[in-house]
């Protein structure tokens, strides 16, 4: 594991307060990480009453999967658009009221769960999220979508019900349901 690595895990222990297990698999529940050829490519901490992730977090580049379910980030880091190999975000049950403005810089995503946060809206960059084919963004507090998010061209599933969707965000749905994404508003 290289030095950057090693701190972002440091700090994440720290916040933890237990040492992170190596584990197998990455489930909702798993805490613990996946090394591969000395690097981290899955981490797991649910439900573990997290408000913050490091800046550091932006160090584990070949992260592939992250589980961050049932805590209480209200926000996550800058860094966070460094994560450029995260395929899988789980963020649920979190209370997240925005993204930062390089959450768009994810572009190997392609599952995304923000279901039940109090997302109040997404960063304009969100249409740059280039693989992401599934998304669900159920029971949180949006009214609009950026403009980008017409641009999920990848998208083929979304999730999107118990919201405050305005006409503008209603008609940028109804463009991705005529390309074939199937909805669930």
């Amino acid at each position: 594991m290289n030095p950057e690595e090693a701190q972002a895990l440091e700090d994440l222990e720290q916040m933890v307060g237990v040492s992170l297990p190596k584990i197998q698999l990455l489930s909702t529940f798993s805490l613990g990480i996946i090394e591969q050829k000395d690097h981290i490519i899955g981490l797991g901490i649910p439900e573990r009453d997290l408000t913050i992730l490091p800046d550091s977090m932006g160090n584990l580049r070949s992260l592939r999967d992250l589980g961050l379910f049932g805590n209480q980030l209200e926000t996550l880091p800058q860094s966070f658009g460094n994560l450029k190999s995260l395929q899988f975000l789980n963020l649920v049950r979190n209370r997240l009221i925005d993204l930062p403005t390089t959450f768009g810089q994810l572009s190997s995503l392609e599952l995304l769960f923000m279901n039940n946060n109090n997302l109040l809206s997404l960063p304009a960059s969100f249409g740059e999220l280039s693989s992401l084919r599934r998304l669900n963004l159920r029971n949180n507090q949006l009214e609009t979508l950026p403009a980008s998010f017409g641009k999920l061209k990848t998208l083929e599933f979304l999730w999107i019900e118990n919201n405050k969707l305005d006409k503008d965000a209603q008609q940028i749905l109804l463009q991705l349901k005529m390309a074939g994404v199937v909805l669930d508003v």
